[in-house]
């Protein structure tokens, strides 16, 4: 097969895998927002193509709870996509993903301090409704910046990064026990469910927030993406291409740590998204990031969106938490792929 045979081989199946996703995704929409209380209710495909049939109950109940959670599920997903493909890209390591880096774990921290700590201080300023989202966050970030602290101390090696993030993430999750035995049974419990992972929590302010970053972050990401070509090849091969390679590693790291962090801050932990997806999608496509960046994050969306549904019907009318179901699918399926499949 010549070169250009190859290329178009590889366009086709880009753009084959493209519309296969989409299609899915909208498929797993149009389930999302004719589920409810009662299960899935085709009958209301109509009410929803008919806006004279909807009651006003009806469409309180689409704008108000479904369409907020199809959307939640949309761009945490690709925000979670996007930030494992950025991470890996950059770390050269399949297993780097804002859960084994430690993001996630701060944000569980930052999240118990909200709850068991900041209550104690409610006569103060900084005791917020959104006290919880606002600590995740930070806490994150302070994640992000002691990784590249140590980072810097050891050259900027993708190993020592990955060694730092899960030593950190050890550190906080530790801290966040530590809060949990000396709280209430209220308080503990309210921070173990913020742990699972809820995209019942859409509202606008979230949503708003998380495409604030997603756009942004998937097309400057996506402009560089010869970048992270480049460094598939190695830190020395990148410097001969013109990558200034710390600074790079150095900007990615923080734009993906964003994305997780906006994620979590939110919606709680929701695991093993950002690693599956990119292994799924370089399954089909190989290391192109041309293709990876964005398909991931669409791959992410579709893979979030259909783990929310089948969590809202497996054990109806109880609805697990997405973050749960994520962590039971995402486990077994990661280690299929990394004894299985030689191409990840």
């Amino acid at each position: 097969m010549s070169l250009a045979q190859a290329a178009s081989f590889r366009k086709k199946r880009q753009l084959y895998l493209s519309l296969a996703l989409f299609l899915i995704l909208l498929f797993l929409i149009w389930l999302s927002l004719i589920s409810g209380s009662k299960g899935l209710d085709f009958s209301q495909t109509y009410k929803l193509l008919n806006y004279h049939l909807q009651s006003q109950t009806f469409q309180t109940i689409i704008g108000s709870i479904r369409l907020p959670r199809t959307l939640a599920a949309i761009i945490v997903g690709a925000l979670l996509g996007l930030s494992g493909t950025i991470m890996q890209g950059v770390l050269r390591n399949p297993l780097a993903s804002p859960y084994t880096l430690g993001i996630s774990q701060a944000a569980g921290f930052g999240a118990g301090v909200a709850i068991i700590v900041l209550p104690k201080f409610e006569n103060y300023l900084f005791f917020t409704p959104f006290s919880v989202t606002i600590c995740a966050f930070f806490s994150s970030m302070v994640c992000v910046f002691a990784i590249l602290w140590i980072s810097s101390k050891v050259s900027m090696v993708p190993t020592s990064i990955i060694l730092a993030g899960v030593g950190l993430g050890s550190l906080f999750h530790s801290g966040t026990m530590f809060l949990q035995y000396f709280t209430d049974e209220m308080s503990a419990a309210a921070t173990l469910f913020w742990t699972f992972g809820d995209l019942s929590k859409a509202n606008f302010t979230a949503l708003l927030t998380g495409f604030a970053f997603l756009l942004p972050a998937l097309a400057l990401f996506w402009v560089h993406h010869w970048k992270f070509d480049a460094l598939s090849f190695g830190d020395e091969s990148a410097f001969n291409k013109g990558v200034h390679v710390n600074r790079f590693r150095t900007i990615a790291l923080i734009g993906s740590a964003l994305c997780t962090a906006v994620a979590v801050s939110f919606f709680g932990i929701i695991g093993f998204i950002g690693l599956i997806a990119p292994h799924m999608v370089r399954i089909v496509l190989g290391a192109n990031h041309g293709a990876l960046l964005p398909l991931s994050a669409l791959f992410g969306a579709v893979l979030l969106l259909g783990a929310d549904l089948i969590a809202r019907m497996l054990l109806y009318p109880t609805v697990l938490p997405v973050g749960i179901l994520t962590s039971f699918i995402g486990a077994p399926l990661l280690l299929y792929l990394l004894v299985n499949l030689k191409r990840v």
